[in-house]
């Protein structure tokens, strides 16, 4: 697996606020369907979408998302290898990303 990855479970009419990271991510919902509101960046207005199972959108650095599973949804929250924290990646991980 190429990419630090966590599982998330939005229950029936629950919510969840996903703060703004250092990094840019990758929301991708994995089962479900998710209303997801995107804060606002430099380059493009806040927004609000829906994904279905197998579809994903880009979080910009800072960018904050409030997701809902409608009815209920799973998704991945991933952050590509460059992004990651230093010395994470062991030996392989410098040999192969130049760190």
């Amino acid at each position: 697996m190429s990419d630090a990855q966590s599982l998330w479970h939005l229950a029936d009419g629950r919510a969840l606020t996903l703060a703004g990271a250092a990094e840019a991510r990758r929301l991708a919902v994995s089962r479900g369907r998710v209303w997801l509101t995107l804060s606002g960046t430099t380059d493009r207005p806040a927004e609000d979408c829906w994904l279905e199972a197998g579809e994903a959108v880009a979080l910009a650095p800072g960018q904050t998302a409030v997701l809902e599973g409608w009815p209920a949804a799973e998704f991945e929250l991933l952050v590509p290898p460059c992004s990651a924290a230093p010395g994470r990646g062991g030996l392989l991980g410098r040999r192969l990303f130049g760190g």
